[in-house]
């Protein structure tokens, strides 16, 4: 059997919970199938955006993988094993830390003055919201008392670009945000710069920058690109390099869905090498896609259909994804009512019988299952 045909088959039968097995009956055209869609082979052709990302195809793959991955356990005679503590299914929750340091009483009183002066109402909201998070001395960018239960919050490293944000903003409070955001049960990962993908051993250097300012109980083990912009062939070599467990880039930022065709974490392919490496936890969902203009531009409730939309097939097929929400759309004043569609949300992966995470947990969880 093939290295390509190997990392398939795998990848079917750790869907199913089941150790390799290379007698296990699936075809040749069905493994092919797997390790396109794995590898995002449909997206080596197609034209990028202006972040060098490809679009999501006017027919998405869905939960292909384990539809297939149905098919093979019963030629088997087998179902799906279920998790240890019998979750349905898995939600790794996720925050992307783009800016920190915002606010302050001399924005608060710029956007007041501006709101003001142009009859804005969104300038006040923001004013009226940054003067009392100064005065109680909060971030708005980082409302860790809002963001829920236990997540992985991803920090950047490093800010070479004008996408990158405000570094002279970021970096004074970057040291504090980690100890704080550690202290109240976050993970703690690396947001990649928006061009390290473009500079080779540009990861293994934000993580180790990174690495040297966290808690000695909180070590990294995971990362996420910032605009996803990310170079998913190269992914498996950067994260052993890096020393990392985990990816969590393969989504699109443009709507919902499963990029790779799949529900499962899954491993990432190393084509120099042949052979798998790192975990890839799946990002389906983001609040910046629901919420933006320039992707779907939902109100709350539009956005929480369209969430329940995205992660039903994950409940149906016992799969294990994360989802994004930055955290300003935390803020009781400034997010437009995607904190509370966060927390309904929340309840509904709860009332299908799914369980919320890290993405650590979420892996250990995945991982146990097979072992299990």
């Amino acid at each position: 059997m093939e290295p390509e045909q190997r990392y398939a088959l795998d990848a079917l039968l750790d869907a199913l919970g089941l150790p390799f097995d290379e007698s296990a009956p699936a075809s040749s055209e069905e493994l092919g199938e797997v390790f396109a869609l794995l590898t995002l082979a449909h997206e080596q052709d197609v034209e990028l955006d202006e972040h060098g990302r490809p679009p999501p195809p006017v027919e998405p793959p869905g939960p292909w993988v384990a539809e297939l991955a149905v098919d093979l356990g019963r030629r088997l005679g087998v179902e799906r094993r279920g998790y240890a503590g019998g979750e349905r299914f898995l939600v790794a929750l996720t925050h992307d830390v783009d800016l920190l340091g915002a606010g302050g009483i001399p924005t608060a009183l710029r956007r007041l003055a501006g709101g003001i002066a142009l009859r804005s109402g969104r300038r006040l909201r923001e004013g009226s919201a940054f003067l009392l998070d100064a005065l109680a001395g909060r971030d708005p960018a980082l409302p860790l008392a809002e963001m829920g239960p236990p997540s992985t919050c991803f920090f950047l490293a490093r800010q070479d670009d004008p996408h990158d944000g405000y570094p002279e903003r970021y970096r004074p409070a970057l040291a504090s945000a980690l100890q704080q955001a550690s202290g109240d049960g976050r993970e703690l990962g690396l947001h990649a710069s928006y061009r390290s993908r473009e500079h080779q051993g540009r990861i293994s250097e934000e993580a180790e920058a990174l690495a040297k300012s966290l808690p000695s109980n909180n070590p990294l083990q995971g990362l996420r690109h910032h605009y996803l912009r990310s170079a998913p062939e190269r992914l498996a070599a950067e994260l052993r390099v890096a020393g990392l467990r985990y990816d969590s880039s393969i989504g699109w930022s443009s709507r919902p869905g499963l990029r790779a065709g799949t529900p499962y974490p899954y491993r990432l392919w190393d084509p120099e090498r042949r052979e798998p490496g790192a975990w890839e936890l799946p990002l389906v969902l983001m609040d910046a896609t629901l919420a933006e203009e320039r992707y779907l531009g939902l109100g709350a409730e539009a956005a929480f259909e369209a969430s329940v939309e995205t992660l039903e097939p994950v409940a149906e097929h016992g799969g294990a994804v994360a989802i994004l929400w930055h955290p300003p759309s935390h803020h009781p004043r400034l997010s437009r009512g995607y904190d509370r569609l966060y927390r309904r949300l929340l309840s509904w992966i709860e009332e299908k019988g799914g369980r919320t995470g890290t993405a650590t947990e979420t892996l250990d969880r995945w991982e146990s299952r097979r072992a299990f």
